[in-house]
């Protein structure tokens, strides 16, 4: 099954340009509107996530860098992932999710941190779990704790991530399977 390379979470197409640096390299935070044909979602999934408290709400109307990484990682995880279990997963490494200060890492680091490791192993056609931890293992192997445990933490957000993110694509590729039976 031949399928067009997307950024994880997205309906943009892989380029060499970062997602994330791509958008915000030419604006300080884009709308509703702009995040909804980015990600594919409406815009009423978007509100639920900030009634719920999973997403802080836009600046006088315009979604920042790490609240369209929240968006993206979210929408990346809720096909094999309730609500709840997203939020408590993305909770382990970033505390409450309306505070930005207990973050171990942004979430628009995080985001990109899961394009390096995915976007390489999907255009090489990687799909071996263990070798996709490594790569994360590898990945913040330099990577400074702000306190001592923080690293394991995060390393186990990304994997978990990464378990939901291949499990969503098997799901696609068994669907597409299915539909060559013929009834």
């Amino acid at each position: 099954m031949i399928m067009e390379k997307k950024f994880p979470g997205t309906q943009v197409p892989v380029s060499d340009v970062p997602l994330l640096q791509g958008i915000f390299s030419v604006t300080g935070g884009i709308t509703l509107s702009q995040v909804c044909e980015i990600t594919g979602l409406e815009a009423g999934a978007v509100h639920n996530w900030i009634s719920r408290g999973y997403l802080n709400p836009p600046v006088k109307r315009k979604y920042l860098k790490s609240q369209v990484a929240r968006i993206i990682l979210i929408n990346m995880l809720r096909d094999t992932l309730a609500l709840e279990k997203i939020a408590k997963v993305l909770s382990h490494a970033n505390g409450d999710l309306l505070d930005r200060s207990d973050d171990i890492m942004d979430d628009s680091d995080i985001y990109n941190c899961l394009c390096d490791i995915l976007i390489p192993a999907e255009k090489n056609e990687v799909i071996d779990i263990k070798e996709l931890f490594k790569r994360t293992e590898e990945y913040l192997k330099d990577f400074k704790e702000p306190y001592p445990g923080a690293r394991q933490r995060l390393e186990l957000v990304l994997k978990i991530i990464i378990c939901a993110w291949e499990s969503a694509y098997f799901k696609k590729y068994a669907e597409h399977l299915a539909e060559k039976i013929q009834e």
